[in-house]
């Protein structure tokens, strides 16, 4: 197979390829971010990296730092690159508080560098990192990483208008960070839904979701940097990836001619990503019919979205280029005809997807291969983007929800305190009123001895259901009974709490006299009836 790599062109050609990509690819404004914060963490002065411009973070109007006793360290010795060349060292759990101006998804990098002859030994220490919602890093060691430095980026829906980034060090140790961003995601480049692959089922609600990038790839081309991407990201060549390196032939043309259409936009990948392509080459085998296969390693424990971007940069006519797309082994999309898509040639497309990763391997991969039907044994992939999925604990890094990993914050611990204070103040005040009602039943039980019929207090818990005539052991006696709060039996297979009554009040009728048998017609009998009748509204109240 030959090699497509464009050489040369002819000046006229130039030009009607620069026509056609201002026609077509010119009419995308520049997307300017409405929260765009770089942060040099520690840093005395401005820093400039990936052709951004990082500010200390001490000089953030917008941005609040609550950590016990930072320190900022520097060195001498070489860094891997500006970004590094300042860092914050946090010895106890830290924050930095974001103004969010627009709400919705919005990238988090985040950078680490353990700085030699920081008066502190970074290398072991432990770096947890969580949002408001979401665990991002947990435990996470320089030890046990195969690696100078670090970078992280993550994507997490923002619905309030702050964000929080918490720093949580363990074992009395520090952790520490050299730089952050937060920046808007414009809407619709990662969506809410998107297609499992076993079964072959819509899914929704990707947006409740946190997504970290595990892997981007430009599929036979170079690096593309923060510099050549709309939304700063960083494309990597994915040769390291491939299962077999001679499995693959690498074809590109010029940027300018990739024609984007309506459906999709420089933010879902710049055009660098479409004018390069890995094809099926010569892999020395006797059958022709084999798939292009990039292997990743990941965590089994975790579902992935699944990005694929095509673009048909190999073709001389239509319906030439048939194949399929398999994700760790599951068919994905069969006999995917990209012209029959897109209507052109050199015209992108994508498709989202998600899978579990392999239940008896870390291996997570990727193949296009020919299908049957096409009478040319070819398939391609110009991007590939995989991103981890936070489980249902709402973690990317374990089973440790951010509950788990922060105190209770001081506003909870205020509504406890409320809650408790209301509950014990409500029992005082009813055990308050048995008291009274008690003593007044006790009272009236020793002036009225020579009625015929004393009255029988209402009781206060519901434990009665109805009024009944005094028992003639109670009428002999001339003695009144009272229910007290301390003698209330209550019912424990509820979930009401000890000491309030389980049932209403049952109200009282101020017309007709608490003593059973009716009016006795008396001076002391009116005044009894009235003083109950006012005690009735103590206990019992009611609108009038």
């Amino acid at each position: 197979m030959v090699s497509m790599k464009l050489v040369s062109w002819f000046p006229v050609v130039v030009a009607c390829v620069l026509f056609e990509f201002l026609g077509h690819s010119g009419s995308f404004a520049a997307f300017i971010p409405s929260d765009n914060y770089l942060v040099a963490c520690g840093s005395s002065q401005n820093v400039t990296f990936q052709g951004k411009t990082y500010v200390p973070d001490s000089w953030h109007s917008s941005l609040i730092l609550k950590t016990g006793t930072p320190a900022v360290a520097k060195s001498n010795s070489s860094f891997p690159s500006p970004i590094y060349q300042s860092v914050r060292i946090l010895s106890g759990i830290s924050s930095y508080k974001f103004d969010i101006k627009q709400e919705g998804r919005h990238w988090i990098r985040l950078y680490f560098y353990p700085v030699p002859n920081s008066g502190q030994n970074l290398m072991s220490a432990s770096i947890t990192v969580a949002t408001d919602d979401f665990v991002l890093l947990n435990n996470f060691t320089f030890k046990n990483y195969n690696g100078a430095y670090m970078f992280r980026e993550y994507s997490v829906n923002v619905t309030s208008d702050t964000l929080t980034l918490f720093f949580i060090p363990s074992n009395n140790s520090v952790t520490f960070i050299n730089a952050i961003e937060v920046v808007s995601i414009p809407d619709g480049v990662l969506p809410d839904q998107a297609i499992t692959t076993n079964p072959s089922t819509p899914i929704s609600g990707l947006s409740e979701r946190a997504f970290e990038t595990v892997f981007r790839l430009n599929a036979g081309g170079p690096l593309i940097t923060a510099e050549n991407d709309t939304l700063g990201r960083i494309w990597e060549n994915d040769a390291k990836y491939l299962h077999v390196n001679s499995s693959a032939l690498n074809v590109s043309v010029n940027p300018a001619s990739i024609r984007y259409p309506p459906s999709v936009t420089t933010e879902i990948a710049p055009n660098w990503v479409y004018a390069s392509a890995d094809v099926m080459g010569d892999a020395n085998v006797a059958n022709m019919n084999f798939n292009i296969t990039w292997v990743f390693s990941v965590n089994r424990n975790f579902r992935y979205f699944v990005r694929v971007h095509f673009c048909d940069i190999v073709s001389k006519a239509l319906n030439n280029l048939v194949f399929n797309l398999y994700i760790n082994d599951d068919s994905a999309i069969e006999s995917l005809d990209l012209s029959s898509r897109t209507g052109a040639l050199n015209v992108p497309y994508y498709k989202d997807f998600v899978s579990n990763a392999s239940v008896d391997s870390d291996n997570f991969t990727v193949s296009v291969g020919p299908d049957s039907t096409s009478d040319m044994a070819n398939a391609t992939m110009n991007g590939l983007e995989i991103f981890k999925i936070s489980n249902e604990v709402k973690s990317l890094d374990g089973l440790s929800p951010v509950e788990s990993l922060l105190p209770r914050s001081s506003s909870k611990k205020n509504k406890t305190g409320i809650i408790i204070g209301s509950i014990v103040g409500a029992v005082v005040a009813f055990g308050l009123i048995g008291v009274c009602y008690c003593c007044l039943a006790a009272h009236r039980s020793k002036t009225n001895t020579h009625q015929a019929h004393p009255w029988l207090p209402l009781p206060l818990y519901g434990n009665s259901q109805t009024m009944t005539k005094m028992s003639t052991t109670s009428q002999k006696s001339g003695t009144a009974s009272c229910i007290s709060l301390a003698s209330t039996n209550l019912d424990n297979s509820t979930n009401h709490i000890p000491g309030i009554p389980l049932t209403p009040l049952e109200p009282f009728d101020n017309s007709v006299s608490i003593i059973d048998g009716g009016n006795s017609g008396t001076d002391d009998d009116a005044a009894d009836a009235a003083t109950s009748a006012v005690f009735s509204q103590l206990v019992n109240p009611r609108g009038r």
